[in-house]
């Protein structure tokens, strides 16, 4: 077996999944949905809801996601969940630092959502190759 063909460790397997849960969050705390909002501000760590301090998690997370996804193509030699993640974290990214107003709020959860999809198909795609 080549290095390529080896099966991933479990942290490797969860880098998507992480990649994408904090990149979503850190987004949707910077564009204030309300129970992101709350659930922070319950949690006592307001001071944190910044852009400053939100836009480098999130950038973060995002490469630490296509990362996640890289491996997954190197098991399952899949290009698809690659590609809808890296559509996803840039509509994500986007939505959150460029574009502002209405177009921000779509870009932001048809973002999420894409990365959603793309860690889904990613992890049953090494299942299946596992298998």
């Amino acid at each position: 077996m080549t290095r390529a063909t080896l099966p991933a460790t479990a942290p490797a397997q969860l880098t998507d999944a992480a990649g994408a849960l904090g990149a979503i969050f850190a987004a949707l705390c910077c564009a204030g949905t309300p129970l992101i909002v709350a659930a922070v501000a319950a949690t006592g760590l307001s001071g944190l809801r910044k852009d400053a301090i939100l836009w480098p998690i999130m950038l973060v997370s995002l490469a630490v996601a296509i990362w996640g996804y890289w491996q997954g193509h190197r098991i399952h030699h899949g290009w698809a969940p690659l590609f809808i993640g890296v559509i996803g974290a840039v509509s994500l990214a986007l939505g959150v630092i460029v574009v502002h107003g209405f177009p921000a709020m779509p870009m932001i959860y048809a973002g999420a959502m894409l990365l959603v999809a793309a860690t889904i198909w990613n992890i049953v795609a090494r299942k299946r190759q596992a298998d």
